[in-house]
């Protein structure tokens, strides 16, 4: 590996360093300093010194190397994150973690996630009898409604309990008050409780109760409902130990919520790009049509629609649910040839990566033909890393891209999403890329 000159950074502000610059506009600000400064630029969050690493090589060392040297940054601490997920697979660390992957990972295993495919359609294929002929719809509101609907048939066997809609709007509202932590007022924030951080508490423990009462359920009748609790349930380590009640409420709502939000954020994503660039979407109509004939997809189907998930991943590079990951080094430390102190917070941003000319042409273009016949072949490995990357890349990838397919050409099987000219949507940078407003297209007939 090269070794990276350390760059001075933008001017901080006296005070609280370049806190408020971030977060006035975090993609803006990361843009610019990936342009003026260069791999490795050197920032201040108020007193906490961060490294913002913008080469692929930087980002292996990080995320693929030694997990001892690095833990996630505060951001995975705070009491909202601690309080949705407590010590899931997202935030918990060290031994913990590696057993509770070890445990997990079966549920995942490819033959297990195949048996999902004909719920997945059957649910795709419910929302589109709701549709009508030249309405426009909230895509994005559909997307997380049926992303719900699949996650709680394929965690619980059991139907969206009212909590989960509760959850999704509370949450809005704490990301909004997530995103405030980038100004001065995260001091004052941290000490006064606002009402939406309050009813999102209420909506938590509404939903602990339904989680818990399934998994006592569950224990009490040894059943296996063919679903992720009951995998769970039966897991057991080296020692023969499972999961306790806690652990396992805090992976399935770890898991729950991770497959709500990344891959409605996907699909709402690809719809609005399809709608912008027609070309790509005579492409892909073309390819449904030939492979499908009419018929819904299923599992089986997927390896024959190549530019179906050429679609998925460029959106993702587009438009990665995940915009931002972050380490806190543990140790002093060596990335790129530099000394990295212990508590230096290291950020690597699948949005500039994802979006760098040095990796893809037209980089800001959506060309999905461009991951079709091996063109990306020499590709760095953490060019493109939408689920993270190393020993913590997300376990639920696989059904990620398995969910967003099948939903994908289901729904372009049957209808266009049309965008009235000029029709823009600003991503908001919160936990994840969200679409701010919303994606609101017409429902138009093929």
């Amino acid at each position: 590996m090269k070794t990276f000159p350390l760059v001075d950074g933008p001017r901080p502000d006296f005070a609280i360093g370049h806190l408020t610059q971030f977060g006035r506009d975090p993609l803006a600000f990361l843009e610019r300093c990936a342009a003026e400064h260069g791999d490795f630029v050197a920032l201040r969050f108020v007193n906490k010194p961060v490294l913002l690493l913008n080469h692929p090589d930087l980002i292996e060392t990080v995320l693929g190397g030694n997990l001892h040297d690095f833990r996630k940054t505060i951001g995975y601490r705070t009491p909202f994150m601690r309080r949705l997920f407590g010590e899931g697979l997202l935030t918990s660390e060290g031994e913990l973690w590696m057993r509770q992957r070890r445990l997990a990972q079966p549920a995942f295993h490819r033959d297990r996630i195949a048996g999902y495919g004909t719920a997945i359609t059957g649910f795709a294929e419910a929302l589109l009898r709701e549709w009508r002929l030249s309405e426009q719809r909230n895509v994005h509101h559909d997307m997380m409604r049926l992303t719900t609907n699949v996650v709680t048939k394929t965690l619980f066997n059991s139907p969206p309990p009212p909590e989960i809609d509760e959850m999704g709007a509370a949450s809005e509202a704490v990301m909004e008050r997530f995103t405030k932590q980038w100004s001065l007022w995260r001091f004052f924030l941290a000490l006064f409780p606002s009402p939406s951080s309050r009813r999102f508490d209420q909506v938590m423990t509404r939903l602990d109760r339904f989680i818990y009462g399934l998994i006592r359920e569950r224990r009490a009748t040894e059943r296996d409902e063919g679903d992720l609790l009951s995998m769970l349930l039966r897991a057991r380590d080296e020692e023969g130990k499972g999961m306790n009640d806690h652990q396992l409420r805090d992976e399935l709502v770890t898991l729950m919520v991770a497959g709500l939000d990344t891959t409605a954020l996907s699909l709402s994503w690809a719809f609005l790009l399809l709608a912008q660039n027609p070309a790509a979407e005579t492409a892909l109509h073309a390819e449904l049509d030939n492979v499908l004939g009419g018929r819904p997809a299923g599992f089986a189907d997927l390896p024959r629609l190549p530019y179906t998930e050429a679609v998925i991943r460029e959106t993702m590079r587009l438009y990665p649910p995940a915009w931002l990951v972050g380490r806190e080094a543990v140790r002093d430390c060596q990335v790129g040839g530099q000394t990295v102190r212990a508590g230096t917070s290291l950020l690597m941003s699948q949005w500039l990566q994802h979006r760098e000319a040095r990796h893809f042409a037209e980089p800001r273009q959506f060309r999905p033909e461009r991951w079709l016949g091996g063109g990306l072949a020499g590709l760095s490995k953490y060019a493109y890393f939408p689920f993270g990357g190393g020993p913590r890349v997300c376990i639920g990838s696989g059904f990620a891209l398995l969910e967003a397919g099948l939903v994908l050409a289901t729904v372009a099987g049957r209808f266009r999403l049309t965008a009235p000219a000029g029709y823009e949507v600003k991503p908001w940078p919160a936990i994840t890329l969200q679409p701010r407003g919303g994606v609101w297209l017409r429902v138009e007939p093929r």
